[in-house]
């Protein structure tokens, strides 16, 4: 059973940044426009503050959004949408933590599609897309799930840096046990590479 996002607010509010927005962030090497999807109690948005990004937090749960409001910060811009109405502007970095597969299967690809153009030359994005094997891969969940090839094809016109599957048992935020299928993504828009035999 899962927690309801009250809940699981709840339980993530004090845990560090997840281990992909500071990878993500290393290999950036920069500060810049970041967006956060799906920030929830707002751990990798606080992180990405705290290393001098103009963060973008969004979120369509109130109560997500509360976690964050009483966080002074003038360089946090708080937005209320559905990802599938959420108007893209344009990003060093985009960090979408456990949010992208709770779409349903029909808005994920043309959501993703803008996402990728929303990326700056040498923009990073990190999440995670769900796998056919998910616990969670029921009739009563409208999720997205998807194969390694389907997950990959997603990824196509970034430079995949690193693609790591999960497919094992382990535990939900509450400590209940469930069964992962989880593709973890770190991925580019690669910078345009100038014709050398141009200047000759």
């Amino acid at each position: 059973m899962r927690e309801t996002w009250d809940q699981f607010y709840e339980l993530t509010r004090e845990r560090p940044p997840s281990e992909g927005i500071i990878r993500a962030v290393s290999l950036l090497g920069q500060t810049g426009d970041a967006l956060d999807l799906g920030c929830g109690a707002g751990r990798d948005t606080r992180y990405l503050l705290s290393q001098g990004f103009e963060v973008t937090a969004v979120d369509r749960e109130t109560t997500a959004l509360a976690e964050l409001s009483s966080f002074s910060n003038e360089h946090l811009h708080l937005v209320q949408s559905a990802f599938e109405d959420f108007t893209f502007a344009t990003y060093n970095l985009i960090n979408a933590h456990f949010a992208l597969p709770f779409m349903a299967r029909e808005q994920f690809s043309a959501v993703f599609t803008r996402l990728k153009a929303s990326l700056k030359p040498g923009g990073i994005f990190v999440g995670q897309f769900f796998g056919i094997h998910d616990e969670w891969n029921t009739h009563e969940n409208n999720f997205t799930f998807f194969t390694r090839e389907q997950a990959l094809s997603e990824l196509d016109g970034l430079q995949i840096i690193e693609f790591e599957e999960i497919d094992a048992d382990g535990r939900i935020a509450s400590g209940t046990p469930k069964h992962w299928h989880v593709y973890h993504i770190i991925a580019a828009k690669e910078r345009r590479l100038i014709d050398s035999k141009s200047t000759n």
